[in-house]
């Protein structure tokens, strides 16, 4: 079981203490709204991870993780519902087997807090160097994204789906909005998120975390604080169904079907929606891989995929472009089955099986993804606890979180037809 302490007001320190890994890993999470300042948040974390006051530069901050037995430091942006999360993240080596009796996870965590609070920014500027930089390497984030045709697609269907709801939004914002912002703009988000951000600091390994804990305690007394958590907004049903199409030139055609889940919540019914969603599109013995893509041959690939924090399944496929209507008739097929209680019972055993396996963290950086996830839960979840839950979960109530799932959204990514060649 994790220890849960509150540091400051919405800030707390989720600590799991093992021995069994050689390293350890930290992870400092920042939740708030999605909003217009999305793009301005996210150039603002990459800043952070640059430098700070201690270690004003490149090399004197990859000197002083060299120091720290080559600690590995990581940035990252997410969405989680209708929230941005900002995340400064360390893996170090365990302190049992440090050198000397300083503990590496507490440098670690100074070192973090340092990149926080203490960023290298001089007169309100983090570098205009070192701003163009970061907005040219989140643009190219995007385009990334642009070019992987599947990720493009899913974000597509999300984006139309929660047009009018935060969640709609891209989590970095748009290019246009990343070239717009402003040094100005940056250090607005960094005084607002350290005033208003939901923080979670989340530490697996050896090291006893209340050090770490009081690191972190120090510096929230000295900011004033005016925590905004956001709520996300869930629809239990579609309420108009909308089809969008785009043409690209590629090989394979990428149709996405948009599912309200009928949740009230991130937790609602959250084991049978989990069980439910595994049968249906998740696993190689769920319906949509059997029968769609093995049995009738009708998709490359065709999986579902559970967002419980917005309470929406996404169903997407690679497909030939000109099988959209039969592949989706079967999808649907597929669903009312499942709905009607037409699955053989070992796949509810297989399906029990394969989640306690996804559940069953083995490295500290699974076990901290996972509780760091949950920076805006008010309980914590633990992997046993949902690996219970599962387990508890019978066909009947697999067939009811079945039933209540809606369509929404459905976007097709066409394969475009090549231009026939002029004389």
């Amino acid at each position: 079981m994790p220890q849960v302490k509150t540091l400051a007001e919405q800030v707390r320190l989720v600590s799991v203490e093992t021995d069994s890994f050689k390293t350890s890993r930290i992870i400092v999470s920042m939740a708030m709204p999605m909003g217009e300042n999305a793009a301005a948040n996210s150039l603002l974390i990459y800043l952070l991870k640059r430098s700070c006051k201690a270690y004003p530069d490149f090399s004197l901050l990859n000197g002083k993780l060299d120091e720290l037995y080559g600690a590995s430091l990581s940035a990252a942006v997410s969405k989680i519902g209708d929230s941005q999360v900002l995340s400064l993240s360390l893996t170090c080596l365990d302190d049992r087997f440090a050198l000397t009796e300083e503990s590496i996870a507490e440098q670690c965590a100074e070192l973090l807090a340092n990149m926080i609070f203490s960023p290298n920014c001089k007169s309100g500027s983090f570098g205009a160097e070192n701003l163009a930089a970061e907005k040219r390497l989140l643009i190219q984030r995007i385009e990334e994204e642009l070019n992987d045709k599947r990720t493009y697609a899913l974000n597509k269907c999300l984006e139309y789906m929660c047009k009018n709801e935060p969640c709609g939004r891209d989590k970095y914002g748009t290019v246009e909005e990343i070239n717009a912002v402003k040094m100005a703009d940056v250090y607005a988000a960094w005084k607002n998120m350290l005033s208003t951000a939901v923080f979670q600091i989340t530490v697996v390994g050896g090291a006893g975390a209340d050090n770490i804990g009081d690191i972190f305690t120090k510096r929230f007394a000295k900011i004033e604080r005016s925590p905004v958590k956001s709520e996300t907004v869930f629809i239990q049903r579609g309420r108009h169904f909308n089809r969008y199409e785009e043409s690209f030139p590629v090989n394979q055609g990428k149709l996405v079907i948009g599912f309200r889940a009928g949740m009230q919540s991130s937790r609602d019914n959250i084991f049978a929606i989990t069980v439910m969603n595994d049968i249906f599109g998740m696993g190689t013995y769920s319906k949509l891989f059997m029968n769609v893509r093995e049995k009738l041959s009708l998709a490359y690939y065709c999986w579902s995929k559970l967002l419980a924090s917005k309470g929406i399944v996404l169903v997407e496929g690679g497909i030939d472009t000109d099988k959209e209507k039969k592949v989706s008739a079967e999808i649907l097929s597929q669903l009312s089955d499942l709905r009607n209680g037409k699955t053989d019972p070992e796949v509810l055993v297989s399906s029990k099986r394969s989640l306690k396996e996804r559940y069953t963290f083995t490295t500290p950086e699974g076990i901290c993804s996972w509780y760091a996830s949950q920076v805006l839960e008010d309980k914590i979840l633990t992997p046993a606890s949902i690996i219970e839950g599962v387990e508890a979960v019978t066909m009947e109530q697999v067939c009811e979180a079945a039933k209540k799932l809606s369509i929404d959204t459905i976007f097709m990514l066409k394969a475009q037809e090549e231009a026939e060649n002029e004389d």
